[in-house]
């Protein structure tokens, strides 16, 4: 694989976590510096970058030093981390409630609802809509994020999202959990309108909880395919 020689280590985090966000590369898979070097065609250094930043991003896990496994994820694993992520969301919109320019969260939230329901109008949706929609349904929650006024909580869920981007990328692809995941958004924002900030809050849980069904049934597709 060609690689422009000036950021290596950049492109191949980028290729290999959305290989892993994807999973073309699967959950609990060994990738060894070697393998990845005849991958790719460079020497170990770019990769064993690429690769610490994986680990950072919690996304593979150290095992020798010839390589990393990619995480594994398990029932339990999977229910804390949506509680966890409906909690931190939650917690962004009560942080949220407080920023001076409500009127910017509000044609925020306005105009990615706005989208996604349009697209949602159609009876099928070409991989390109479902990607673009995917990415404005991320970014439904990321808004809270962006107006909560607390690095430290957007940094938290940083961390976790990736996890779950796993899960969602493959649940999202439904129209009928699109949908259901549209009503969801609409519920939030709705009670975000209303300044019913904890009621939001209370239906992101529930929102989150919803998805963690979803996640559950890829996960024993993922197990059951093992």
């Amino acid at each position: 694989m060609d690689l422009n020689k000036t950021t290596l280590s950049g492109q191949i985090y980028d290729i290999l976590r959305q290989d892993i966000l994807t999973q073309q590369i699967r959950l609990g898979e060994k990738l060894t510096l070697k393998q990845l070097q005849e991958r790719f065609g460079v020497s170990s250094t770019p990769i064993r970058e690429a690769l610490t930043r994986l680990t950072e991003d919690e996304l593979v896990v150290s095992c020798s030093n010839i390589g990393v496994n990619v995480i594994s994820i398990g029932e339990q694993d999977l229910k804390e981390l949506y509680e966890f992520m409906g909690d931190l969301d939650a917690l962004a919109i009560l942080y949220t409630s407080r920023y001076p320019d409500q009127k910017t969260v509000e044609k925020a939230l306005k105009e990615n609802i706005r989208y996604t329901e349009a697209v949602l109008e159609k009876e099928h949706l070409s991989r390109e809509e479902t990607e673009a929609w995917t990415g404005y349904s991320d970014h439904f929650h990321l808004i809270f994020y962006d107006y909560c006024a607390n690095s430290r909580l957007a940094r938290a869920a940083e961390k976790q999202r990736s996890q779950l981007t796993i899960f969602s990328n493959m649940y999202e692809t439904s129209l009928q959990h699109q949908r259901d995941i549209e009503r969801g958004h609409l519920k939030i924002y709705e009670a975000y309108l209303q300044k019913n900030y904890q009621l939001a809050a209370d239906l992101m849980k529930e929102h989150l909880n919803t998805s963690l069904a979803y996640a559950a049934e890829y996960l024993k597709k993922l197990e059951s395919a093992d």
